[in-house]
């Protein structure tokens, strides 16, 4: 099982008090920038899956190695759509954000957080269209000769053979998460909206696969860290 979120209150920016903040951030300069879509991911799995697997993750990985979490954004989700399309999927399917409203939001956020003291940031994505991280790419890009800080784009498929709301995503899930799962409300009509098959069929989930995929992750994020050279020590 996975640590519980009252294990991670010290790791995420939010929770801290005062001082504690920006002592966190002076003792292990590594930030960790969640973000996803708001979106249908069939009927079984919660609106925001991309963001909330996103933060969960990101929390494990400042717990094992340091650094701090800073609050998740549901940003993402309408990719250079045609206006019927933005009304299918805004009405349908729920999308609040379009991409430039997360790039320019993100950049911003970054900045601020570059001032308070991170020096090395991931920009994590939960989300999976090439567009998405694509923009992850560009955000990282703007600070790409900025002496403060070093971005980190990272992205599920990097390492997974990720699906929209099937095997892999409810498995990780099911491990984060399973209160959030409801494997029950997997209906047929859900194929349809999805296209899964028998690869992607979320209904072979486990919590099993999800700790391992999530620990695939994990070993990702600290190879892309530890040539930054500030992560904390082991212990």
């Amino acid at each position: 099982m996975p640590p519980t979120e009252n294990a991670f209150r010290n790791v995420r920016y939010e929770l801290m008090r005062g001082r504690e903040a920006t002592e966190a951030v002076a003792r292990c300069p590594v930030g960790y920038l969640p973000v996803g879509c708001l979106e249908r991911h069939g009927d079984h799995l919660p609106m925001g899956l991309d963001t909330l697997k996103a933060h969960r993750i990101c929390c494990r990985a400042a717990w094992e190695m340091g650094g701090v979490v800073f609050p998740a954004h549901h940003y993402a989700g309408i990719h250079g759509m045609t206006p019927e399309q933005i009304r299918k999927h805004s009405g349908e399917w729920g999308n609040l954000y379009t991409d430039a409203t997360a790039e320019a939001h993100l950049t911003d956020i970054v900045r601020q957080i570059a001032l308070i003291g991170i020096r090395a940031l991931v920009l994590y994505t939960g989300h999976y269209p090439q567009c998405q991280v694509d923009m992850a790419a560009r955000v990282a890009l703007c600070f790409e000769n900025d002496a403060c800080i070093r971005v980190i784009p990272f992205a599920e498929p990097m390492v997974l053979q990720g699906d929209h709301a099937g095997v892999s995503e409810t498995s990780l899930m099911l491990y984060l998460e399973g209160s959030l799962v409801d494997m029950d409300a997997i209906r047929p009509i859900n194929y349809q909206d999805h296209g899964w098959n028998e690869t992607t069929d979320p209904a072979r989930a486990s919590s099993a696969r999800g700790e391992s995929e999530a620990r695939s992750i994990l070993a990702a994020l600290r190879r892309e860290l530890e040539p930054t050279g500030w992560l904390a020590p082991p212990g």
